[in-house]
């Protein structure tokens, strides 16, 4: 099976972000949620009950802490490269006052993981460092903590470390504004 899917993968052909928002825009993503990514359109995984509570956690944290100074985009799409368009579940970017196209790249971006860890370390990772954004967190819900990923260099993030919820953490683009992590990882504890 997997000599069938290495040579299926040589002759794919991917689709670029403008084939994607087309085929959108036809209607023919209607009843899924998926999003692009490496060309490919790739499921997204369903929001559980912690993931939701994560989520609305964080709104509040984010908009109160960052809201004077950035917009707060949760789940909407950065055009990442011309074949990925993934949609993270947060991404902060300079303060928007009008209408326009998604942004390519981030001051932080931030993915809730409960189902879908190695997607988020494995293929969205590296291609949120390649975009250029300056700051990647993931929250992994299963173990209560936070993955950090900063300094992208040539497509890498030189600096990566994991906190807890007894940890506060400083984003590099707000160096002034720290926040503790407890109201969002404690409750994960079981």
């Amino acid at each position: 099976m997997n000599e069938v899917i290495e040579l299926l993968d040589e002759r794919t052909r991917p689709l670029k972000v403008t084939e994607y928002v087309a085929l959108a825009e036809l209607g023919v993503f209607d009843e899924e949620r998926v999003e692009l990514l490496r060309g490919r359109v790739v499921k997204m995984s369903p929001q559980g009950e912690e993931h939701s509570f994560v989520m609305g956690s964080l709104t509040n944290l984010l908009v109160e802490h960052f809201g004077k100074w950035a917009t707060v985009r949760p789940g909407l799409p950065i055009n990442a490269s011309e074949d990925s368009m993934p949609e993270p579940d947060f991404a902060l970017i300079p303060r928007q006052h009008a209408p326009a196209p998604h942004p390519s790249k981030a001051l932080l971006l931030i993915e809730v993981s409960n189902t879908s860890l190695r997607l988020d370390r494995v293929v969205k990772a590296p291609l949120y460092a390649e975009g250029g954004s300056l700051e990647y967190w993931i929250i992994d819900v299963q173990n209560a903590q936070l993955e950090v990923f900063r300094k992208p260099v040539k497509g890498e993030w030189t600096e990566q470390f994991t906190l807890g919820a007894n940890d506060s953490i400083r984003p590099v683009s707000f160096p002034d504004v720290e926040f503790a992590l407890a109201p969002v990882l404690l409750a994960l504890r079981h």
